[in-house]
């Protein structure tokens, strides 16, 4: 668990970046919410005011946002505005645009969290059957593609406060498959993708909308829902799949940030904004998220709120957020969030590939991602099992499956539901538990649903065993009869290995079988050039034909950014060459795929 960040291999890749301003002069307008007449106030700022040096008079006005589905939006009219008014509570987003006779002088916008009958009939409604009973809330703030170590390298500043406040850590946090939708669906349904393909598929209509999402429970027992998530294009729930037809919580910030992307996103790329007017996405994501917390920090909530802008592509990345992170942690506790909430501050996986991917380090840290949960003291002293418990599991095997667990205990303890059996486990790891118990010292990775590919347990030494060009032979194979299905036999290059680059073997441990081999390997094809990483059991004694199996998928560790070819952004596309035609794909894509 305690590999050093600081490696000569990761750390030639890795150079401190800065936040940049987006715009040299502050934001034309604020909006801030009045508890007296609840609700949002729209005004001009005077001291920006004269930092536009307009020499003309000018008028301003704003328009509502309206979600009609994930992909399309509609405004309302115009509505001129002088100083300063008031925003219904039937609006949750606005675009405001200021302009003079000759031209548009400024375009901005504003998310809110509009007070609405509803939600607080329900608060009140439970609330009233607590009866005085302290029920605490969840906010779960996810970083994109940054390992535990990357935490630790880009961002000192957080980590430190992380430390120094007592914050619980799961060193041995393990992702469960390969990007951020499978890892996010074990952590949110309690699924793999193979249930997640038979009960709510993400490629159908309404198929989203079916599963069992944890907001929902959540929602069902009295608590005020939320979800935000920066990166329209690539959101986890949107990129290739259909996304919601309802929206999947009370308060959704992807309408907003459709609308701002487009209007006003300022892009390094085609695909991440950098910033959205006068901030960066993911500040906007953070603002939001902090704004939910405090309108509810009486009352019970669960937010869940996710970045990838400023961490997805290299390791330096998120440098640019570590003082800004951390202030923003201390606000959350300045604010009174913490005194109430229990804090999840995560991410999904490591970065998946690149030059910092092929070393040791690399493999190790795209499969253990950082985990760090927030007890308030309340809970501390009500629970003290639960803080002997974390302490215990910090450098054991733990899962996104056992995170989904934790959060139906949470629930549980609320006194909102017969019991936490009454929640139901998750699905696709009978064996996973609550975080608040300790996890047993001798778990394997097979006891928590995680195949050998993304397992972190064992000990591989390099070797020169005769089977490996056989292994190195059946995984071209394997990934060529991916590649046999449906339309993708008249598009795809058959495959031929270039290179076994580098075999290892797995120490042998107590939850192998004497005739079970595990092998890792390192391999080159054509006529793609793609670099492979595999995991392959091997069973002497087996049938030859049954002897070999892939374990998990296979990993493209090397980019494949500028080609995209005749599979659209299909995922198979890591496999495919395809015969004649290509065109373009971004960095930043490659690694949703």
């Amino acid at each position: 668990m305690d590999r050093d960040p600081y490696n000569y291999k990761i750390m030639m890749h890795f150079n401190d970046t800065v936040l940049q301003p987006c715009k040299p002069y502050p934001p034309l307008t604020q909006v801030h919410y009045e508890s007296s007449i609840q609700r949002y106030l729209l005004s001009v700022d005077p001291i920006a005011f004269p930092q536009y040096n307009v020499q003309h008079s000018f008028g301003c006005c704003y328009k509502s946002v309206e979600r009609i589905s994930d992909d399309y939006v509609e405004f309302t009219e115009c509505k001129p505005f002088t100083s300063r008014t008031e925003l219904s509570n039937t609006t949750d987003s606005i675009i405001v645009s200021c302009q003079t006779d000759y031209e548009r002088i400024y375009i901005n916008g504003h998310p809110t969290i509009p007070e609405r009958y509803d939600v607080r009939q329900r608060l009140e409604h439970w609330a009233q059957k607590d009866r005085g009973k302290r029920v605490p809330s969840i906010l779960m703030i996810g970083i994109d593609s940054t390992s535990r170590l990357n935490l630790m390298r880009a961002m000192p500043k957080t980590a430190q406060y992380l430390y120094d406040n007592d914050w619980f850590e799961l060193a041995g946090y393990n992702k469960i498959e390969d990007n951020t939708f499978p890892n996010l669906m074990a952590l949110l349904v309690g699924y793999n993708m193979e249930t997640v393909m038979k009960r709510c598929n993400p490629y159908e209509i309404n198929g989203l909308d079916k599963c069992d999402f944890i907001w929902k429970l959540f929602h069902k027992h009295g608590y005020v829902t939320a979800y935000g998530e920066d990166a329209v294009k690539i959101n986890t729930f949107n990129y290739m799949k259909k996304g919601f037809q309802q929206p999947p919580v009370d308060y959704y910030l992807r309408p907003y940030l459709f609308v701002a992307e487009q209007q006003f996103g300022i892009y390094v790329n085609d695909i991440l904004p950098q910033c959205l007017g006068f901030e960066t996405e993911a500040i906007t994501v953070y603002k939001y998220a902090k704004e939910f917390a405090n309108r509810f920090v009486n009352n019970s909530f669960f937010g869940f709120f996710w970045t990838s802008t400023h961490s997805h592509d290299t390791i330096s990345q998120t440098t640019s957020m570590d003082e800004y992170l951390k202030e923003y942690l201390q606000e959350l506790g300045a604010q009174g969030v913490l005194d109430n909430s229990i804090v999840v501050f995560f991410s999904d996986h490591g970065l998946r590939f690149g030059p910092t991917r092929d070393s040791w380090s690399g493999y190790f840290e795209e499969r253990l991602p950082f985990l760090f949960i927030w007890l308030p003291e309340f809970m501390r002293q009500a629970y003290p099992e639960f803080v002997d418990a974390l302490r215990v599991n910090r450098n054991r095997l733990t899962t996104p499956y056992d995170l989904h667990l934790t959060l139906k205990h949470i629930l549980s303890l609320t006194g909102r539901v017969g019991s936490q059996e009454d929640l139901g486990g998750a699905k696709d790891c009978p064996q996973c538990q609550s975080l608040f118990q300790p996890v047993p010292l001798n778990r394997s990775c097979a006891d928590v649903a995680i195949e050998d590919h993304w397992c972190t347990c064992r000990k591989f030494k390099r070797t020169s065993d005769k089977i490996v060009t056989r292994l190195a032979q059946h995984t071209v194979k394997h990934i060529n009869n991916l590649l046999v299905n449906g339309s993708y036999t008249n598009r795809c290059e058959p495959l031929q290995l270039k290179q076994l680059e580098s075999a290892y073997r797995a120490d042998a441990n107590a939850f192998d079988p004497k005739h079970v081999r595990i092998y890792m390997l390192i391999l080159t094809t054509l006529p793609n050039n793609a670099k492979y990483e595999a995991t392959l059991r091997y069973d002497k004694l087996q049938p030859k034909y049954k002897q070999i199996l892939v374990t998990g998928s296979v990993s493209r560790i090397n980019s494949y950014k500028g080609y995209i070819g005749c599979l659209g952004r299909d995922p198979m596309i890591k496999y495919c060459y395809c015969r004649g035609q290509s065109s373009t794909i971004s960095e930043s894509e490659t690694n949703f795929l």
